[in-house]
């Protein structure tokens, strides 16, 4: 070593490599004579080859759920159908689904009929997910197996509360989308009023305090629910006819605002501002049944302003705020327009109808709906959608990680210069 060049104890050797204009411009040397169609084109053949992979092994997880379907202890075949509606909230399996069609009505089926409670809560759960899966080719048959089981599940006193709740809401959802014949849903509504009708007044005018009536507040309505979502399919006149003629009457309705369940006060004023509007025309004449709401107004105006601290504060703001959209309905015939996203698009209503059907919807078919909402054109008219689905797009090329900080840095340096901006225009105001 020289004289007077001993290495020093904190001394390192460097090691960086030389600076490069290019690199720091942001230019990758390594893909000079890759043009940029091949690289889209290589792209997008490595993400349908990723996404095949993912949906073969999504596939193959399916099809295990449907096996353990054939489980011979209750619990794990509940768990099966909870599993399998999970999974089916995330992507949509058609083709699979439609070549089992068969096998998953019958299990729904039977499990409803036979199955303990949780089983048959389950199974009913997922009764709508699969009827909108399987495809318009198995929909019909699907249904036909499904439906009868649904409704004597509902009715069935020995299954469990929670249980019949699921299967009344299920069903209304399953015949909103898939029933076209217009006897059944007027059967099915038959039945929903024959179960609410436990929540209507005493011969003697007096409310229902005994504790059934408590306990079973969440099954009348969902009965209610289901009874005004069918509602809307009639044409006003069969509508008006319908209240008129047959239970339940308007009148009939306004008596369970004064049930001793909330959940059963909420949905009868939904119920009859659905009615209300259902039986209205287009055109400027007068509703007939204007004079029944003007005997239910004063019960709507308290029900809207209730401050009684026996109930729960929860309740009471639930409820206060529920009737205070429906006192204003009647009264002004205003309604609020509402718009949620759906994927990449966005339904919106501005009736009382569309918001109970987008309720339940979401509701039964939680995450998928935005899933199934491009490919299925009952769903879609259901919400209201265009009649044509959203082209999907392609994958888009992602930024190497020099490109995301040079745009991390613009974005700073632009935040900075407004920030800066109006930094001065307020020093020149407080100057002034």
């Amino acid at each position: 070593m020289p004289k007077g060049k001993k290495k020093g104890k904190y001394e390192h050797r460097r090691t960086e490599q030389a600076y490069s204009s290019d690199e720091d411009a942001g230019i990758d040397m390594t893909i000079d004579n890759c043009s940029e169609t091949s690289a889209q084109s290589d792209l997008k053949s490595n993400h349908d080859d990723a996404e095949n992979e993912i949906q073969e092994k999504f596939e193959e997880k399916v099809l295990e759920l449907i096996e353990s379907l054939n489980a011979r202890a209750n619990a794990a075949r509940a768990g099966a159908f909870v599993s399998l509606r999970a999974a089916l909230q995330r992507r949509p399996v058609d083709a699979l689904l439609s070549a089992h069609r068969a096998t998953l009505a019958d299990h729904v089926a039977r499990a409803l009929r036979r199955g303990k409670d949780g089983e048959r809560k389950a199974a009913a759960a997922i009764a709508p997910l699969l009827a909108l899966q399987i495809g318009e080719d198995g929909t019909e048959e699907f249904v036909r197996e499904v439906r009868p089981a649904l409704t004597a599940s509902a009715t069935d006193k020995s299954a469990s509360l929670d249980a019949r709740t699921e299967c009344c809401s299920a069903l209304a959802v399953l015949c909103y989308l898939m029933e076209d014949d217009l006897t059944e849903i007027l059967e099915i509504m038959r039945m929903y009023e024959t179960i609410f009708s436990g929540s209507y007044l005493k011969g003697d005018g007096s409310v229902k305090v005994s504790g059934a009536a408590v306990e079973e507040g969440a099954w009348h309505a969902a009965a209610l629910d289901g009874w005004a979502l069918l509602f809307p399919l009639l044409s006003p006149n069969h509508a008006l006819s319908l209240l008129n003629n047959q239970a339940p009457s308007f009148a009939r309705l306004g008596e369970l605002l004064e049930a001793v369940s909330l959940e059963v006060r909420m949905a009868a004023g939904g119920a009859l501002a659905i009615a209300y509007e259902t039986v209205s025309d287009d055109d400027d004449s007068e509703n007939p049944l204007a004079p029944h709401v003007d005997v239910l107004l004063p019960r709507l105006t308290e029900l809207a302003r209730d401050s009684h601290k026996f109930r729960a504060k929860r309740d009471r703001k639930i409820q206060r705020a529920t009737f205070r959209d429906i006192l204003k309905y009647f009264e002004e015939g205003e309604v609020n327009c509402m718009s949620v996203r759906v994927g990449t698009e966005t339904a919106s209503w501005s009736s009382w109808a569309g918001g109970a059907a987008y309720a339940a919807l979401a509701g039964a078919l939680g995450g998928a709906l935005q899933a199934l909402a491009p490919r299925s054109m009952r769903l879609r008219a259901a919400l209201q959608l265009s009649d044509v689905p959203p082209i999907e797009t392609g994958p888009q090329q992602k930024l190497n990680k020099l490109q995301r900080h040079l745009q991390n840095n613009a974005a700073c340096k632009a935040r900075t210069v407004a920030r800066n901006k109006n930094r001065d225009k307020r020093s020149a105001a407080l100057a002034m």
